[in-house]
């Protein structure tokens, strides 16, 4: 089996990151980041991903008026910020996370807006998604951090950036130096999550491995 210890220590410790230093994005770094994006497969090789560089102040005060909008909305299930406090550490964490970017989305150094044609594909994003995906996992290479964002005021920010009705918004993304860690991520083991041959149906070797999966083999320190 041939190994790539950088690219799977990449995938292995790329986490949603939302906090960032106030820091610029050279545009070069930039450039490198949506020349690894546009490598991702695309269906039919359509090529139809778009994005828009958002750097503006008064853009970006606009969006963070609307995400502390979305935050009241979607909090509100949750309770106080008492009962946030109480839910299991990585549930609690992932909340405080997006609460601070919402709070704080005016002064994020770049926003990446992701947009498709629409109608061009049979599953939409699904040619539009692993740029993203590249797109973030380039990020971290080059000591950055993202996260996947949405605003629910679609037609409003869409005539802010002027995008054309052919184009589908799918995605924002926060990006800039972060100021919290990369590290091993927690997930579900393999085993739960994937079946052999049929819904439901144990797959062996997955079995006999650890929860954590092959984490140690990627993940130093």
């Amino acid at each position: 089996m041939s190994s790539d210890p950088g690219l799977f220590q990449t995938i292995y410790t790329t986490r949603a990151l939302r906090r960032f230093k106030p820091d610029g994005v050279p545009d070069a770094v930039l450039f490198q980041l949506f020349d690894a994006a546009i490598r991702a497969s695309s269906g039919q090789n359509a090529q139809d991903w778009r994005f828009i560089i958002i750097r503006d102040a008064e853009v970006k005060r606009q969006l963070r008026e609307w995400a502390m909008e979305g935050w009241s909305r979607y909090s509100a299930r949750y309770g106080s910020d008492e009962d946030i406090q109480a839910l299991p550490r990585n549930q609690r964490l992932s909340l405080l996370s997006v609460r601070d970017l919402a709070m704080h989305l005016e002064t994020v150094p770049v926003i990446v807006a992701v947009l498709g044609m629409k109608a061009r594909h049979s599953t939409p994003g699904g040619s539009t998604f692993p740029a993203v995906q590249n797109f973030q996992l380039a990020a971290r290479a080059m000591g950055l951090g993202s996260s996947i964002f949405n605003l629910p005021m679609r037609e409003q920010l869409n005539g802010m950036l002027g995008i054309p009705e052919n184009n589908q918004l799918y995605c924002l993304i926060p990006l800039g130096y972060p100021t919290d860690n990369q590290g091993r991520l927690n997930r579900k083991p393999v085993k739960t999550v994937v079946y052999n041959e049929r819904f439901g149906e144990p797959w062996p070797f997955a079995e006999g491995q650890p929860d954590d999966g092959w984490s140690d083999r990627w993940v130093r320190g």
